[in-house]
């Protein structure tokens, strides 16, 4: 006996995914989206440097400076990880 092909989950949710979308507003241009790019990671990266600063209450700026690029260097590593494990998976996944 056959087994029913199973529908994707996102698949599914297709409606309820486009309903989400209905109110986002996509950039116009390339150029947009490069800039509302460039200003989230501004955003984000004021946030992070305001974060540290008031846990480590009224530490110099320099060591606020410092803890901000050990924990920028441990992000990027955990992303190449990620890279790495994700083309590893993809190539066994795809092989022929």
């Amino acid at each position: 006996m056959k087994q029913a092909k199973q529908v994707p989950r996102w698949l599914k949710q297709l409606s309820l995914v486009k309903a989400e979308l209905q109110g986002v507003r996509f950039p116009q241009t390339p150029e947009e989206g490069l800039r509302q790019c460039a200003e989230l990671s501004a955003l984000s990266l004021r946030l992070l440097q305001d974060k540290i600063k008031n846990r480590q209450g009224r530490a110099d700026h320099r060591h606020a400076a410092l803890r901000m690029q050990r924990l920028l260097a441990r992000l990027s590593q955990a992303d190449s990880r990620r890279i790495s494990r994700w083309r590893r998976d993809c190539a066994r996944s795809f092989q022929r």
